[in-house]
């Protein structure tokens, strides 16, 4: 499943911030962890070298261990505060142990069990007094402060929640802010679609101009080549139509009379080719000097189609009647748009008596053109055929042929449907084409 860049750098920062805040709070216990050990050893330093001062070591006897004037912590039993004083095998321990021993730690300080579970921090350290050597060991239960410790990382944990839960909610603003410019961006290439801009705006983050101007490059390139695609075809349908009228004329030679299956042959090639040529013509008249990339306003280029039509047609004084959306823009390039419609009319109004209809409507995200006529139609059975491409130069005598393959290739290119069938409301010949174009450039 596809990702937005949204909820890849937020989950990226999250993550980041998550390991920040875990090595913190790691890094934050371990300092409180040592800092209390310090302090703890540092009172016990000061008790071992209370003890030491209170021994008395005669040069000969036994020591006299008057300790009796040490805090009363030292007489409560199992009170957490321990001492085990020894001189030359001359042990003296305090009440508070009672008849347990005291665990003495390899190297003179660490961590050891005490009595009834407790955990005890203990130091040991060696002096001489009296000439004799003396070995003074004092502990204290580290449960109360583990205790405190962990109710001091528990409430930190919580203000590190919070906090970084305030910083994703920053983080989520910040990210929409700073992604702003791509949602209209976004909105920009939807009206590039719609006709309604020609170019893409450059007010973006720097990362994203290369990109935007890139775009407007190829945007500006497909105008171009579309544009000069189009002028070609109409001037070489111009440059071929003096060329084969002097063909036709030279067909009508005297010489050739002598092989009038050559003569009439060459006739029907060259007036083929005319016929061609004269539809490319006016097609560069119906699609007039419209921008590559205008959007079609229906209200306005509708009426100049019609208009176009029945001076092409003013000879049948058609009836060209066309009901529509008022104050619509379609989301199809006006080119693109004036050449289907113009396609499906010429050829309603080549084999129309008196009416052709175009009938606009929009629904659903669908626009759809209704083109009829009230001609002879056509053979419902060749209607497969009309639009093949194989048939593009086929002018037969239903007039179909031709037109609308270039409807079908417009139609196709932009995902859409095109139907022929009789006109149920003229009775003769009629092309419905649906295009599923966005919503927003509906009525």
């Amino acid at each position: 499943m596809t990702r937005t860049l949204q909820s890849r750098l937020g989950l990226g920062l999250a993550l980041s911030l998550a390991a920040i805040f875990a090595a913190q709070w790691l890094a934050v216990s371990a300092a409180i962890r040592y800092v209390v050990h310090e302090q703890m050893q540092t009172r016990l330093q000061h008790d071992a070298e209370s003890l030491l001062a209170l021994l008395e070591v005669p040069p000969a006897g036994a020591p006299e261990f008057a300790f009796h004037t040490l805090s009363p912590i030292y007489h409560q039993p199992f009170s957490g505060h321990y001492y085990r004083v020894e001189v030359d095998g001359a042990v003296a321990r305090s009440r508070s142990l009672w008849d347990e021993e005291l665990v003495l730690p390899a190297g003179g300080a660490g961590e050891a069990p005490g009595p009834r579970g407790q955990l005890l921090l203990v130091l040991e350290r060696s002096y001489q007094k009296g000439g004799r050597a003396v070995h003074i060991a004092v502990a204290e239960d580290m449960t109360p402060l583990n205790r405190e410790i962990r109710r001091l990382q528990y409430v930190y944990a919580a203000l590190s929640l919070l906090v970084f839960a305030a910083l994703l909610a920053l983080q989520v603003v910040l990210l929409r802010r700073s992604l702003a410019p791509l949602q209209r961006l976004r909105a920009e290439v939807r009206e590039l679609e719609a006709g309604g801009r020609a170019a893409l705006g450059e007010d973006v983050p720097g990362e994203v101009v290369p990109l935007v101007r890139e775009i407007n490059r190829l945007i500006a390139a497909l105008a171009e080549r579309l544009t000069r695609s189009r002028n070609a075809v109409g001037n070489l349908a111009h440059a071929l139509k003096a060329p084969l009228t002097v063909i036709g004329q030279q067909a009508q030679c005297p010489e050739l009379a002598a092989w009038p299956e050559l003569r009439d042959g060459l006739q029907r090639q060259v007036e083929q080719i005319q016929g061609l040529v004269a539809r490319e013509l006016k097609r560069a008249r119906i699609a007039g000097a419209a921008g590559g990339r205008a959007a079609a306003d229906l209200s306005r280029d509708i009426n100049d189609l019609v208009a176009t039509l029945k001076a092409i047609y003013r000879d049948k004084a058609l009836d060209i009647r066309v009901q529509l959306p008022s104050g619509t823009r379609c989301a199809m390039e006006r080119e693109d748009l004036l050449e289907l419609l113009g396609n499906l009319l010429d050829n309603a109004c080549k084999w129309a008596v008196s009416a052709v209809t175009l009938t606009i409507t929009y629904d659903n995200g669908d626009w759809r053109f209704a083109v009829e006529d009230d001609g002879p139609g056509a053979d419902p059975a060749a209607y497969a055929d009309l639009t093949r491409r194989g048939a593009r130069l086929d002018e037969t005598a239903d007039g179909h042929g031709l037109g609308l393959a270039i409807a079908q290739d417009i139609v196709t290119a932009y995902r859409g449907r095109l139907v022929l069938q009789r006109s149920e409301r003229l009775g003769g010949f009629a092309a419905i084409v649906t295009l599923p174009l966005p919503a927003d450039a509906g009525p």
